[in-house]
């Protein structure tokens, strides 16, 4: 699966996605533990009341966090 986020691509592979940035040529992978350790240290700020400051790595695990928990034909 390919996805067109918030100026970057994300390509599915076997383990997680490949993210390669459009304003320059910044690639990385992100596994499905980041997205694991990432929403599990999310929820645990968020319940403990704190807004976390995301890096630019997080918010890009977050966005396909979301990509991933809300299908396409949702209507918001």
């Amino acid at each position: 699966m390919n996805r067109q986020l918030n100026g970057f691509t994300a390509i599915q592979t076997n383990d997680g996605f490949h993210v390669i940035s459009h304003d320059d040529t910044k690639e990385f992978d992100i596994s499905m533990n980041d997205i694991n350790e990432f929403a599990n240290k999310y929820a645990q700020d968020t319940f403990k009341g704190k807004n976390p400051e995301l890096s630019e790595r997080e918010e890009i695990i977050f966005s396909i966090w979301e990509m991933v928990l809300i299908p396409d034909s949702t209507i918001h």
